[in-house]
């Protein structure tokens, strides 16, 4: 294994050998005049542990801190924790861990990280980047997790967990305001209801004007092809107006049972992402009608658009005592809808627009029982079903140039009547497994772990594909199922009551996938994974001080990738990849007001097979192992400090994270075109608030030096101009907000 550290990455590996460290183990906020590392408790084994002592790559993450931060969305989150990251494709989320995520931004595929909500999985990626409100924590599991959490866990797992109910009264108000118009209203109310019943009703309202600027803004169009949709131009893009609420209670019955019932909506309506189109020599409205997309990155020319999403959800989560042991039975039932519409050659000729409707409802049930705590003998044993219907239909309107199908034509004539492709579909996903989890203390500093999990899917799908002007119109009804065995086996080994040391060889499976729309006939092939993880953790100094690190490496057989499509992207699979990685996370309290640490995380993930063909930059077949894996960094960082002086009988608190991550290529090709070079973000918070007070008052900046960099890019087919669309970063934020509790 070799690695090429850039200076950036030298210096910070350097100085966290020196023990000169400042940095961000993300943790929930110590008590005021605490010198020690507080111990975070945590359900990432689907048991309670302390996350010092739990043998696996964890990072936990406090909701209260990340929203006083301004933290609430996936990409502030992910970047706290070592080789994470977070993207989005066309609205889809796109979470990565240790070089493997969500790469298919349509229908019937899965990602390879699996995400939860309060232990329930999320299975459509099109609604789920939604904002976080009254949130406890959020715990990123990195490294294949099939035999605890089965299917599209080959890279990691992902669970958000909300804030309880409370025993107590409790309530809390807050009001936000910042730049590009920020408004944002969030609270909850807690407490008893009667009747051995807690409640909570938890809201959160968010209000943007959008920070990408619309030259075209007002203005009317009409359709790009007859009976198609005529349009207004939006006033801005990247904007957000939305609504969220979510209602809580937990009943405790007779012989400690617990009932727990969450019921949530979410609703967003808006513009929607700006999802520019990056210059090209040549491009198809250039070749039309001499137009071409605008080069700054925080203006975009839109004739039209719209971005709806609905998610409603219900969740049931008992818990039962049968004698020593516990039942746990989570039942959950979660419908979205979401539409997008936009204009996708941005520039302000009627050139093309698209459209994309997803509808899906999403049933599982999970149960399990786990063995009494302090055992010998730990188990946990469970069965699991889920239910995915989800339907996507995509319009895609558009002018070609005929030279770009008829040999010898001009390209400056467009197709007679235009292009139209419309694809879609319904797939049907159904998954059920029987799982068991083991750990058996050999003696008091030795344990072996160990689960396994027997898994069994299928999908079906229901597609259609039309293109009238290329004479095609199709049909299709592609089916295929997969057992699959995902395993763990190793062991612990306790030094001290602070020191842990660990050894894990885990692996993974996602599921086959469908290319909903293409008609191919054969489904996707599934995706596995086999990783060895050896982990360190350790407390020290008397708790002033806690590191974990974790040296792993991954082999993947039938990786699922992205790839160019007559129409939109497509999966197929790459024969074999390799990721070998290290990450390391350091916090120090070297005063009581003074929190420092580091996180980072450094891979190589390359292709260790895989021929295919660069349809953009029209190249031969070729190999390329040894190349980068798309859409992830081999180096990244996250360093914090935090000051938590108490002054004049006032707690403050001044915080600073900067996040870094190296050169990113968004093909397997690496070649210039696709790529974003290494960057960073500085972001930072503050607040104050009485020491034993109700109210507080917090500001935030994201991304202060306004940084400007691609985070993701879609590469269209070459009959569409092999168009690059990209999404950015947001630039400079500013939010100021206050809070009350009563």
């Amino acid at each position: 294994m070799k690695w090429t550290l850039n200076p950036v990455t030298q210096v910070i590996v350097g100085g966290l050998l020196a023990g000169v460290s400042i940095g961000a183990r993300a943790q929930a906020a110590p008590e005021p005049g605490s010198t020690q590392i507080e111990r975070i408790t945590i359900t990432a084994e689907k048991r309670v542990t302390v996350l010092d002592t739990t043998p696996a790559a964890i990072t936990a993450l406090s909701g209260t801190k990340l929203a006083e931060q301004g933290a609430t969305s996936f990409a502030d989150m992910l970047s706290l924790s070592p080789n994470t990251s977070f993207t989005t494709g066309q609205g889809a989320s796109q979470i990565f861990v240790r070089g493997i995520g969500n790469v298919f931004i349509l229908a019937g595929g899965d990602p390879g990280v699996a995400l939860y909500a309060d232990g329930s999985y999320v299975s459509d990626q099109t609604s789920s980047n939604v904002s976080l409100f009254d949130t406890q924590r959020v715990e990123v599991l990195r490294g294949p997790q099939g035999a605890l959490y089965g299917r599209n866990a080959t890279g990691g797992a992902m669970n958000l967990i909300s804030a309880r109910p409370t025993a107590d009264f409790q309530a809390r108000g807050g009001l936000l305001f910042g730049n590009h118009g920020r408004k944002e209203a969030e609270g909850f109310v807690s407490g008893p209801l009667g009747a051995g019943t807690l409640g909570r009703l938890s809201f959160q309202v968010k209000e943007l004007d959008g920070y990408t600027s619309n030259p075209l803004a007002g203005q009317a169009f009409g359709p790009v092809l007859p009976g198609g949709r005529s349009t207004v131009g939006p006033d801005k893009l990247d904007d957000q107006d939305s609504r969220a609420l979510r209602l809580q209670t937990a009943t405790d019955f007779s012989g400690g049972t617990n009932l727990r019932i969450i019921a949530g909506h979410y609703r967003q309506k808006d513009a929607g992402p700006s999802m520019p189109l990056l210059a090209d020599p040549v491009t198809i409205p250039q070749l039309l009608f001499g137009a071409l997309p605008s080069t700054d990155p925080r203006s975009v020319e839109s004739q039209g658009a719209s971005n709806r999403i609905e998610v409603s959800s219900l969740q049931t989560i008992l818990e039962q005592p049968i004698g020593a042991h516990t039942l746990r039975a989570t039942l959950s039932w979660r419908k979205s809808e979401a539409d997008r519409f936009w204009d996708s050659d941005t520039t302000e000729a009627a050139v093309a627009t698209s459209g994309f409707s997803t509808r899906s409802t999403d049933r599982s049930i999970d149960v399990h029982v786990a063995s009494e705590d302090g055992q010998a003998l730990q188990w946990l044993v469970g069965a699991t079903h889920l239910r995915f219907d989800q339907q996507q239909d995509i319009d895609i309107q558009t002018q070609i140039p005929l030279g770009f199908l008829v040999p010898g034509a001009p390209f400056t004539v467009p197709v007679p009547g235009g292009v139209n492709f419309a694809l879609g579909g319904k797939v049907y996903t159904r998954s059920s497994a029987v799982y068991g989890d083991f750990r058996y203390a050999l003696t008091p500093q030795l344990a072996l772990l160990g689960g396994i999990r027997y898994n069994r899917d299928s999908k079906r799908a229901d597609e259609y594909l039309n293109i009238a002007a290329f004479g095609l119109a199709g049909r299709g009804t592609p089916s295929d199922s997969w057992t699959s065995t995902p395993a763990s086996i190793g062991a612990e080994y306790k030094f001290s009551a602070d020191t842990l040391a660990y050894a894990r060889l885990a692996s993974g499976f996602k599921s086959g996938a469908v290319n909903l729309g293409s008609v191919q006939g054969n489904l996707v092939r599934p995706e596995k994974s086999l990783g060895l993880e050896l982990g360190f953790k350790s407390s020290f100094w008397q708790r002033r001080g806690a590191f974990s690190a974790a040296l792993f490496s991954t082999d993947y057989k039938d990786m699922q990738v992205s790839q160019v499509g007559t129409a939109t992207v497509i999966l197929t699979n790459a024969s074999k990849a390799r990721i070998h990685g290290l990450e390391m996370e350091l916090g120090v309290k070297p005063a009581a007001d003074w929190t420092l640490g580091v996180g980072i995380g450094l891979m190589d993930p390359t292709y260790t097979d895989f021929v295919n063909t660069d349809l953009r930059n029209m190249q031969p077949p070729r190999n390329v192992k040894g190349n980068q894996l798309a859409f992830v960094s081999k180096s990244q960082a996250a360093l914090s400090a935090e000051w938590t002086p108490t002054i004049a009988g006032l707690r403050a608190s001044l915080r600073a994270d900067y996040v870094w991550k190296s050169r990113v290529f968004f093909t397997e090709f690496n070649t210039p075109d696709a790529t974003q070079e290494a960057y960073g973000l500085l972001n930072v918070a503050a607040s104050i608030r009485p020491a034993n007070g109700k109210w507080k008052v917090h500001a935030w900046v994201r991304n202060a030096t306004d940084k400007t960099a691609i985070t993701s890019m879609s590469i269209a087919s070459p009959l569409l101009g092999a168009a690059r669309q990209v999404t950015y970063t947001p630039p400079r934020q500013v939010g100021l907000g206050a809070s009350l509790e009563f």
